[in-house]
This record gives structure tokens, C-alpha cells and sequence, in this order.
């Protein structure tokens, strides 16, 4: 594990919150504990790449491991898919604020991680790396599901 994301995040990670989101599936390929911390390290690894000289890492890191932390919440998991893409990052902000003393920064870019479905795109670097990681390794999530789907059907 990357240590800026033990040392900014070894609290979130060890809450009995998070480690609850190891069993709830997502993106029918991973889980959403496992999704964050990969969400997490693609965020960092562009954070070092020096396109985002002025990021906080702290907050980067935070945002990033509980932008769908919502997804523990029964009523967003168990809700429909499309309406779980609008409602997940608001009860994620909800519970990084009240659970985990987010700040204003961390809550914005929890809040808008889903643009363009959420009409309102981030206000910071820190929402825009963690909206562009986690569309990478969701698409890599769905990505792999689809390979294995097509090597089934392949198969003769």
C-alpha cells in the first residue's frame, strides 16, 4: 500500500464503515473498498506525474477513499442503479463530513465525482483527479467484466 494513502487515510481505512464496503459489490467486477483504494493510487500516481502542483495530498487521499463510502448505506446500495448515481455521492459527503470530519474541499469533490450525470462538474484539482480516476478504474472494472463475458461466449 502507497504510505501517503496509510498515513492521510489509515483512519478511514481501518473504520469499521470501510471495511464493511469489502463486501458490497461494485461495478460488477470489484468492491467498493477495493475500488476507492484503486481509485486512491491512480489519483496519487497523476498527483506525482506533476500535473496538479497544487493539490493537498491529505485531501486528495481522503476524497478519494470515501467518495463511495455512501454505497455501505442500504437505501443507496439497494436502490436502483440509475438513481444510485445520483444519490450515492450526496449520502457519501454526508457521511465523510459527519464520520470523518471531511472539509469543505474533500465534501466538493465527493459531491461532483459523478459529473456529467450530476449536472454540476468540481470546483478543484482534487475533484478533477478524483473524477478522472475513477472513471479510469471504473471503466477497467466494466472493462474486465466484458472480456470474461466475450471468452464465455466463445467458447465452443
Amino acid at each position: 500500500m502507497n504510505l501517503m494513502i496509510k498515513r492521510e487515510g489509515e483512519d478511514i481505512l481501518e473504520s469499521e464503515r470501510f471495511r464493511k464496503c469489502e463486501g458490497i459489490v461494485h461495478h460488477k467486477g470489484t468492491n467498493v473498498a477495493r475500488h476507492s483504494m484503486e481509485v486512491t493510487e491512480y489519483a496519487l500516481n497523476l498527483y506525482e506525474k506533476g500535473h496538479y502542483p497544487d493539490t493537498d495530498v491529505r485531501d486528495l487521499v481522503r476524497a478519494c477513499l470515501l467518495h463511495d463510502i455512501g454505497m455501505s448505506d442500504g437505501d443507496v446500495r439497494d436502490s436502483v442503479s440509475f438513481l444510485k448515481a445520483y444519490s450515492h455521492p450526496r449520502r457519501s459527503a454526508e457521511i465523510a463530513r459527519e464520520e470523518f470530519g471531511a472539509n469543505a474541499v474533500q465534501v466538493n469533490a465527493i459531491l461532483y465525482h459523478m459529473w456529467p450525470i450530476c449536472v454540476i462538474p468540481p470546483s478543484s484539482h482534487i475533484g478533477w483527479l478524483l473524477l478522472r480516476a475513477d472513471k479510469h478504474c471504473a471503466w477497467g472494472d466494466v472493462a474486465g467484466v466484458i472480456k470474461g463475458a466475450t471468452a464465455f461466449f466463445r467458447k465452443e
